[in-house]
């Protein structure tokens, strides 16, 4: 899951379970009382929230070690251990409490410290292994790759369900700038949903226009019908921040059952098909939990359908054959960067095409298509393709270039045309 949405996830569970007594602005000596917090909910709510990011640290260890396989051999690796996350929580609580005191905030006690530390951490653990990515929750005990393959690594519902409670909650904190604050977020989170909508059709997975206008209704009703009679300023900041959190877990049980649907639908297929199953998967595909990819790996290659449930009518189907017996696959696997690769994808198919300067080999996971490639197998068009070539081009694609007299003469990850 992307950074901030595991921000935005330690925040929200600072707020809903560590952040101490709390005053709605509704039980003060008078209506425009402002709401009230413990003195120690600022140091508890950023150590839940910098604990919910942490993890992500590794990212910056492949740019400085130069290693261009950093994203698949060490992110989501030992900072995302569940081995060694009481490690973690410590070192931060440790490190914490003089920066605490330097910026003058009250923390809570040592122990209830690294216990906030070690809830952030845990979010963010789950929630990557929740993905299709694969985390590594053991290493270094064992650098299998977890995946549950409930939600897409980038879900917009689930990040609006952690943030727009808290926008909530922040706008009936005083009731003499309620108006104020409620019309920002508001227009501010419409605003964003409207981004969402541009930027999913830029990439593929467009959804109607309408979808964007219901969101942003029902942005306005979290927003302002509370108002009615007061009753969002009787709410304590926990309340919604809880309620919230019920509204995460629900979205994941919805997703969990969405994901054995799929996997039954792609196993229905693989039987359709009289297919010889050597793996099979259902993947998430955005924008919503109805949107899945069917991936079953045989020895003729790697099929990928996708259908949207419930009825599980297939959109599109779409075999990628293999190329294994190949002397050019056979000699790129022998590379050490290959290997890291294979280790990594769990559906790989090869494509090994002739260009002018020799000959070229090509691996990529179908775990991260964007849509089914039906010219995967076959030699790409001279010429610019255009903003299509862009949407359509697989993803984490490891290029070996061989000259005429097939020697390796350079390999690494492919660019985008």
């Amino acid at each position: 899951m992307d950074t901030i949405t595991h921000g935005i996830v330690g925040a929200l569970a600072g707020k809903a379970f560590f952040a101490g007594r709390d005053v709605p602005a509704g039980s003060g000596p008078g209506a425009t009382a402002v709401a009230l917090s413990s003195p120690t909910s600022k140091a508890a709510i950023a150590a839940c929230m910098i604990g919910s990011v942490f993890p992500d640290i590794d990212v910056f260890a492949g740019p400085l070690a130069r290693n261009p396989l950093a994203i698949m051999e060490w992110h989501r690796n030992i900072t995302h251990s569940l081995v060694m996350l009481p490690l973690w929580s410590l070192l931060l609580a440790a490190i914490s409490l003089p920066l605490a005191r330097r910026l003058r905030w009250e923390t809570p006690p040592f122990a209830k410290l690294a216990g906030i530390y070690a809830v952030g951490l845990l979010s963010h653990i789950f929630l990557d292994v929740a993905t299709n990515f694969g985390t590594m929750a053991w290493s270094p005990l064992n650098y299998s790759r977890a995946a549950l393959d409930w939600i897409f690594i980038v879900d917009f519902t689930f990040t609006a369900i952690a943030l727009a409670p808290q926008f909530a909650a922040w706008c009936y904190r005083d009731p003499e700038r309620f108006a104020t604050r409620a019309g920002i977020a508001w227009i501010g989170l419409s605003a964003g949903v409207l981004g969402v909508y541009g930027f999913a059709a830029l990439e593929g997975f467009g959804f109607p226009a309408w979808v964007a206008g219901v969101a942003s209704a029902k942005l306005a009703i979290l927003f302002f019908a509370p108002r009615i009679r007061g009753a969002g300023f009787r709410w304590k900041r926990a309340n919604w921040s809880r309620a919230a959190i019920a509204g995460l877990c629900a979205y994941l049980a919805c997703a969990a059952l969405a994901h054995r649907t799929a996997l039954a639908k792609t196993a229905e297929f693989a039987a359709s098909q009289q297919l010889q199953v050597q793996g099979l998967g259902a993947l998430p595909l955005p924008p919503t939990l109805t949107h899945w990819a069917g991936v079953v790996t045989t020895p003729e290659g790697v099929w990928r359908t996708t259908f949207r449930l419930p009825r599980g009518k297939l959109e599109s189907t779409e075999l990628y054959a293999a190329a294994d017996t190949n002397r050019y696959v056979a000699e790129a696997k022998t590379l050490r960067d290959v290997q890291v690769y294979l280790w990594f994808a769990r559906f790989p198919v090869w494509q090994v095409r002739r260009v002018q300067a020799g000959t070229v080999a090509e691996v990529t996971d179908v775990r991260f298509f964007r849509q089914n490639l039906q010219a995967w197998n076959d030699d790409p068009p001279p010429g610019n393709q255009g903003p299509a070539s862009r949407i359509n081009s697989p993803g984490f694609t490891f290029q070996i270039v061989f000259d005429p007299a097939g020697k390796i003469i350079s390999h690494g990850f492919k660019r985008p045309e």
